[in-house]
This record gives C-alpha cells, sequence and structure tokens, in this order.
C-alpha cells in the first residue's frame, strides 16, 4: 500500500514538475507569443492558457487548500470591482468588454500558475534553474539582434534588442525579474558576474525604467547581503564604464552604422547627457497622456470613469503608468490595485524568500510607473504566481520550525 502511494507521489512531482518548468519556457520567454505573432504557430497564447488549465485540474483536487488566501482574496476582489464598475461606469462598447475579458483572463492565468507552482520547494527550485537558463538565452538573443536587428522582427526594433518579447521594454522587466529569483541559486563568487550579464542585457534593450530597476534590484540585494558590497563597487564601475563608452561620440557614430531608428540614437544622446530630458516626441507624448489620466482622476476622484477608459480617448496611446490607469478608471481605490496584489503574494514571506520579496515588489511597484501593462503581460503574472507559491512554502516551514520547537 504504502508502495503505492508513493509511486503516486512520485508521479505528481514529476507531472507537476514537468508543468512548472514548461510554464515558464512558454509563457515566461513570451515564446508562445512570438511563435503566433511571427505566424510560425497558428494557436494563439490562450491556447497555452487552456492547455495548461486542464492539465493542472489533477493538482487541484491536492492543493486547493493550501491556495494563499490572500491571493485568491485579491482576485475576487479585482473581478468584483472590475464587474461591478463595468456595469455602472464603462461606457458601452468593445473596447469595454475587451478589458474586462484582458482582467478576468489575468485572474484565472494568476490561479493556474500558482496551482502549477505551489506546495513543493523542490519544485521552486527547478523552476529557477529554468528562470535562470531562459534569462541566459534572453541576453544572448539580445546581444545577437543588437548586431542583427531584423533577427526576431523582420521590421527591426532599431537598434533596441527585444527578442522573444518583441517589445524591448518588456524583454528589460523580464530580465530584471529573472535575475531577482534566480540570482541567489548561484554561489556568491558567481553572482556579480550573473547580474553583470543581465545589466549588458538590459542595457541593449535601451529601456530605462528596466535599468533602473536593474540598478534598484542591486542595490536592494546589497542591503541583504545577497551580493557583496566591496566586490560590488567594481563591477559597477565596468559597467559605468560601458554606459560612458555607449554615450561617446566615437560609439555614437558606430552604432549609426548598425541602422539603429531615430529613437535608439535618442536614447543613446540620454545616456551620453542623463541630465537633458528625454526625447521630444517621446516626452511629450508621455506628458500629454499622463496629464490627461490624471484630469479624468481629478474630474471623478472617488468611484472613476468607468473600465477601459484610458482607452476610448483620442490618444494613440495609454498612461504608460498602471497607477494612473487604475485611478482613471476606478479612483482613488485604483491606486490601490496593484500594490495590494504585491502585498498578498509576499506578506508574511520569511527566509530567502523575504528578500527575493523585497526586491520582487520593489520592482514592480516602480515598473508600474512605465508600464499599464503590468496585470496582463504574462512573464509578469507568472512571477506573481510563483513568488506567492513561494511565500506559502516559506510560512509553512516557518510553522514547522516553531512547532517542533515547542
Amino acid at each position: 500500500m504504502n508502495q503505492s502511494l508513493n509511486k503516486k507521489f512520485n508521479f505528481l512531482f514529476y507531472y507537476q514538475c514537468i508543468l512548472a518548468v514548461g510554464s515558464i519556457l512558454i509563457f515566461f520567454t513570451e515564446i508562445s507569443s512570438y511563435l503566433y505573432t511571427s505566424g510560425i504557430f497558428s494557436q494563439p497564447p490562450l491556447f497555452w492558457i487552456v492547455f495548461f488549465g486542464i492539465a493542472s485540474i489533477p493538482l487541484l483536487f491536492l492543493q486547493i487548500k493550501y491556495l494563499p488566501r490572500s491571493v485568491i482574496s485579491w482576485c475576487f476582489g479585482f473581478i468584483f470591482v472590475s464587474l461591478l464598475w463595468f456595469v455602472l461606469l464603462s461606457i458601452p462598447g468593445e473596447i469595454a468588454v475587451e478589458e474586462l475579458r484582458k482582467r478576468i483572463l489575468s485572474v484565472i492565468f494568476i490561479v493556474i500558475m500558482i496551482i502549477i507552482c505551489s506546495l513543493n520547494k523542490n519544485i521552486h527550485y527547478w523552476i529557477r534553474w529554468s528562470i535562470f537558463i531562459t534569462v541566459l538565452i534572453a541576453v544572448f538573443n539580445n546581444i545577437y539582434e543588437f548586431f542583427n536587428p531584423i533577427a526576431f522582427n523582420s521590421l527591426g526594433t532599431g537598434g533596441r534588442s527585444a527578442g522573444f518579447y518583441l517589445n524591448p521594454n518588456s524583454n528589460g522587466a523580464a530580465l530584471v525579474l529573472g535575475m531577482i529569483f534566480s540570482v541567489s541559486l548561484l554561489q556568491p563568487i558567481y553572482r556579480l558576474p550573473f547580474i553583470s550579464i543581465i545589466g549588458i542585457g538590459v542595457l541593449l534593450t535601451f529601456s530605462r525604467g528596466a535599468i533602473l530597476g536593474w540598478l534598484v534590484t542591486i542595490i536592494i540585494f546589497t542591503i541583504t547581503r545577497i551580493l557583496n558590497l566591496q566586490k560590488l563597487v567594481y563591477w559597477v564601475l565596468g559597467i559605468v564604464t560601458i554606459m560612458i563608452t555607449l554615450g561617446s561620440r566615437w560609439s555614437e557614430e558606430i552604432l549609426q552604422d548598425l541602422s539603429f531608428n531615430q529613437n535608439s540614437l535618442e536614447r543613446i544622446a540620454w545616456f551620453q547627457n542623463i541630465s537633458s530630458s528625454d526625447s521630444e516626441d517621446s516626452a511629450d507624448s508621455r506628458l500629454e497622456v499622463a496629464q490627461l489620466a490624471w484630469q479624468m482622476f481629478t474630474e471623478h476622484p472617488f468611484f472613476g470613469n468607468g473600465i477601459g477608459s484610458t482607452l476610448t480617448w483620442n490618444m494613440e496611446i495609454s498612461t504608460h503608468n498602471i497607477y494612473l490607469y487604475y485611478m482613471a478608471d476606478h479612483g482613488i481605490l485604483g491606486a490601490l490595485i496593484l500594490p495590494l496584489l504585491v502585498y498578498a503574494v509576499t506578506q508574511h514571506a520569511h527566509g530567502e524568500t523575504k528578500y527575493i520579496g523585497l526586491a520582487f515588489a520593489a520592482f514592480i511597484l516602480l515598473w508600474g510607473l512605465f508600464s499599464h501593462n503590468v496585470l496582463e503581460e504574462r512573464y509578469i503574472l507568472i512571477m506573481f504566481s510563483l513568488m506567492a507559491a513561494m511565500t506559502a512554502v516559506s510560512q509553512l516551514e516557518q510553522k514547522f520550525q516553531l512547532e517542533n520547537k515547542s
């Protein structure tokens, strides 16, 4: 009898491990979207969500009572608020319906991935090593795309490496998230070279938000002693030298020969003189949409304007800021949506998970200032699920240790 139970347990472990690693390879790398967008694979990313959702059903019955209540509560609250605002305040139309659909799909995806990632620290170990491998591949892709601008996109990204993410900003954010979850797997001697490699990959995206997030993460890991401060200084000096060289006139002439577009050249000029303002078009458009979203919020500060309100205006882009995005939709309540989810997945974490959670929280809250798609992009949502699962396991371990002491 015990033998059959052990076989069943081993089968479920390997089954869950395959699903967990597979979900990283499919969703964290964004290869599902890339293959569909490129016409290589005919099935849209929704196909993979349905596939993993069905595949996770056997795990659900075993783990349902262990699902983190704080995250499940946030999911129900987010859907309830979205439905209520959709019915009472939203302008009827396809845009509002599509926004509601995206929110429901995001919640479903978070829950599916929590089920796949939950309960087993060994599963987290394999997931994190998978993340480590994928970010190294992403850095390689960025370097390759830097010299071959149309390697992943026939139209090219003008010198800003994007890889499978097709968006340089998403690429940079994914690299930082990957670094957060995988750097502590390495021995201390290898951590600084690893974060430097990630830094090069992030730098090639020319995403200022990602570069700032990389620096903030390094500071947090230094404070928490995941990184050695003395050794870090030498590595930072090397990175700064590269950035100064990148901003020099000599390198700018070379980069122009690499068929960079105007946006990329402006960002290189910005690295040359960081105190200067952003590129004129980019700065004006971002400031204009931010001002418009703030105006919409101040006109209806308590209840907002209904979901998708910043998608129905005359501007070609939305807020580039998730706080303004939800504040325009839901009023003051909207400012709490992302922070509450971050709190839900990191609260009461212990041990190493606590430090990972601190870096994760800082980066996500910062990234929300640069993107309004934080709760839509699957490479980010799967990290929320992993963080929630790791926090839950750390709490169980802490409880077990306290019980053994008493």
